[in-house]
């Protein structure tokens, strides 16, 4: 039974006999004095002792955890011996078969290659001259593939990244050696570091020369004179590559464009928008421009103002895009002076029409017209919403005549009128005991009798039976009017004590009604609301009813304080 010691060498540690420990520390001892005057001795003695750990892992095993003498001198054997690098000492004459052994496996180490990424002549990452050392040709056709596929395939970038990924890079002296098929051992280990020191001596010394010589200087502008060239040239090409893709773009944009402008004025269609601020919109530009343009202005010149002032541009657009897309350019000034002219007298015919409907808003008249309506028996008046077709909008209006922005509807369209929707709906306190009704209309003109006018000519019916007042969905005006924002609000006020009933119809038309609670418009209807000094109270809301008396107390006005010095019994 042999005696084993604990041997950390390079990091790892390693249990090995005592006879083996004692002939590899005098191996290394001896190397160790053998490069005391090497620059580079601790990086040689850690490389050493870095590949000595790597070939005594390979040694054991888990039926054999121990480093044997055996081993020590199979290590020995393949890294060499210290008197042979030297050259103090004959080779060896043994011929046992320790010998053998060593001879075979020096053979195999000379063989030995590996895969790295040369850090010493590397272009990105080392990765063409790593695999170039593994398979023993030049870098150079390598480096050339991969430009080529780069640049013609588009995968070469890719397929370099992944391998300068998986491709360890060569740090130490050792993994160099193995890197090039060279064989780990003293000799070749000294030497590869020496090598390096003194070519970094001889570079530090002749930096100082050269870097102010004018050879020196000549060759750093033409470098950068050529980064600079390369980097324009790439440059230019994507900016090239990228301009054909916008040219592309524009054409499409402008041929589709063009295609819906001459479609909606020819054709006479319909053209549909809808986002979140803009709900539904459909309208046709002859029904439009019928309902708002003034009579004195034709068709025909708010067609042409559109086709030269939208369509030049559109046209402008297509031609610069197909000019960029087949490289022509040459430039004709007399197209590009021509659709100036053409697109500055849309401008102009837009502007007028702009300005002649704008004229028309100059003033506003707001008239109030107060409506009779019968008390109801019983303090309660229903309020309800006429059932017609123009309620359920989405399922009866004609796409050819409807436009909805917002809360404001122009339901149809016919010779005599224009049906607008919806009206607003407010309930206030009365001053007296009965209910009272007053509808407020609105509209603009080019004066303030014109403004009267419309305001006057705006019909909405209101109908009475028994207790339920029955409201219209919509208003009319006269297409002669034109529309001038053409307003309409109707203004219940209930005396205090007396209740209102809101139907669910009624969600329409209602608007911003107080009430105590500060319940929303919607979740008022199908409710009954009693009129309190404090505003409307909900009767029969769940969670909100109130007891008689407290009611009472609500419906009661506080009486008017006393004089001082006076008590209220």
């Amino acid at each position: 039974m042999n005696r084993t010691i604990t041997m950390n060498l390079s990091g790892i540690i390693f249990h090995i006999e005592e006879d083996a420990y004692d002939k590899l520390n005098k191996y290394l001892t001896t190397i160790r004095s053998y490069f005391k005057d090497s620059d580079g001795r601790d990086e040689i003695m850690s490389d050493i002792e870095s590949r000595i750990a790597e070939m005594l892992q390979e040694k054991v095993s888990k039926t054999k955890q121990a480093v044997l003498m055996m081993d020590v001198e199979s290590v020995i054997a393949v890294m060499g011996k210290p008197e042979d690098f030297a050259g103090d000492a004959e080779p060896s004459q043994n011929t046992n078969t320790n010998g053998a052994t060593a001879e075979n496996a020096t053979h195999q180490q000379t063989k030995r290659r590996r895969l790295f990424r040369d850090p010493d002549d590397k272009m990105v990452g080392g990765v063409c001259s790593g695999i170039a050392h593994y398979f023993d040709f030049d870098p150079i056709w390598l480096r050339a593939a991969f430009a080529i596929s780069f640049f013609v395939f588009g995968s070469g970038f890719l397929l370099y990244m992944i391998l300068m990924i998986i491709m360890p890079k060569a740090k130490t002296i050792a993994e160099k050696l193995e890197m090039r098929g060279e064989k780990v051992d003293i000799n070749n280990i000294g030497k590869a570091v020496n090598e390096e020191f003194d070519d970094l001596k001889k570079r530090m010394k002749n930096f100082g020369s050269e870097i102010g010589s004018k050879e020196t200087k000549e060759r750093v502008r033409s470098s950068a004179r050529q980064a600079t060239e390369f980097a324009g040239d790439v440059l230019g090409h994507m900016a090239r590559v990228f301009g054909k893709i916008f040219a592309v773009f524009l054409v499409f944009f402008g041929v589709v464009l063009m295609v819906v402008l001459l479609a909606t004025i020819f054709g006479r269609g319909t053209i549909s928008i809808f986002n979140s601020s803009v709900n539904n919109v459909h309208f046709s530009l002859y029904e439009f421009c019928a309902a708002a343009v003034p009579n004195g202005i034709p068709i025909e010149l708010i067609v042409t103002g559109l086709i030269l002032f939208v369509g030049v541009p559109l046209l402008s657009i297509i031609y610069r895009g197909i000019k960029h897309l087949f490289g022509i350019k040459e430039k004709n000034r007399i197209v590009k002076y021509t659709a100036n002219i053409l697109w500055l007298i849309g401008v102009a015919i837009m502007i007028y029409i702009g300005c002649m409907v704008g004229t028309d808003f100059n003033e506003e008249t707001v008239m109030k017209q107060d409506v009779a309506i019968q008390q109801p028996l019983h303090n309660t008046l229903y309020l309800d919403m006429k059932p017609t077709t123009e309620d359920d909008i989405e399922l009866t209006y004609n796409h050819n005549r409807h436009f909805y922005l917002g809360n404001w509807s122009m339901m149809s369209k016919d010779d005599e009128n224009f049906r607008l929707g919806y009206p607003e709906l407010t309930i206030v306190p009365a001053e007296g005991i009965n209910y009272e009704l007053v509808v407020i209309k609105s509209a603009y003109g080019h004066d303030k009798k014109e403004a009267a006018y419309r305001a006057k000519n705006i019909e909405y019916v209101v109908t009475q039976t028994d207790s339920t007042i029955l409201f219209n969905s919509y208003y009319d005006i006269k297409t002669g009017d034109k529309l001038r924002a053409q307003d309409l609000k109707v203004l219940l006020k209930v005396p205090v004590g007396k209740i209102v009933f809101l139907s669910k119809r009624m969600e329409k038309i209602i608007y911003n009604i107080d009430n105590v609670t500060n319940t929303y418009d919607g979740d008022m209807v199908n409710r009954r609301w009693i009129m309190t000094v404090k505003g409307l109270q909900c009767v029969d809301c769940n969670g909100l009813e109130r007891t008689a008396s407290q009611m009472e107390d609500s419906l009661v006005p506080p009486p008017p304080p006393l004089p001082p010095g006076q008590k209220r019994l």
